[in-house]
């Protein structure tokens, strides 16, 4: 009962944000919709943010890769930027609330992970300092995210000439090539 509450109430915020901007959602909202009372509510979450981070864990966890492989980086990197698109109306509701920040921190996150998994793979042999194996990490997640942010301030229309052939044509062994220049000889 308690995880189909907890989806139900998802399933209600992302109804609502189809049609009001998240900062303007109520926890009565969402209970109206449920059909449960607000001290069921309160069991599950603090406010509606709380119900905001919950819906983005369950997202990531459930369809974005944890790690990019190696042999399809190029589809692993490509799943975030195409789960933002089929979920835009919820995303750009987000990224256009106070929640931007909590959104976009989350997401670097995220993708700093998969860059992590796939720069150990890479890094393989070399002897690179923990500093800046972790420097090369973030620069990249920063990198993918300021696009991303890019992205959503253009309503998550891609400029022509911006297209996932020149992003991935970008990022082709960019990864490897930084961390070799920072292998301690």
């Amino acid at each position: 009962m308690s995880s189909s509450t907890k989806e139900s109430l998802a399933a209600a915020l992302k109804q609502m944000m189809a049609v009001k901007p998240i900062d303007k959602i109520t926890v009565k909202d969402l209970v109206e919709i449920c059909g449960v009372n607000r001290q069921t509510f309160y069991y599950h979450f603090d406010d509606v943010y709380d119900l905001l981070e919950w819906v983005f864990e369950e997202d990531a966890n459930r369809v974005l890769p944890h790690e990019v492989v190696f042999d399809h980086w190029r589809e692993d990197v490509l799943m975030y930027m195409r789960y933002l698109q089929e979920n835009s109306v919820f995303t750009l509701n987000v990224y256009n609330s106070n929640s931007r920040l909590y959104m976009l921190r989350y997401l670097e996150g995220k993708m700093a992970e998969c860059i992590r998994s796939f720069a150990v793979i890479v890094s393989e042999g070399m002897n690179i300092d923990r500093q800046d194996f972790e420097f090369t990490v973030k620069f990249y997640a920063k990198i993918a995210i300021g696009f991303i942010a890019h992205w959503m301030d253009l309503g998550m229309q891609m400029p022509k000439e911006i297209t996932e052939e020149r992003i991935l044509r970008v990022m082709e062994n960019s990864v490897e090539s930084i961390l070799a220049r920072f292998q301690i000889k």
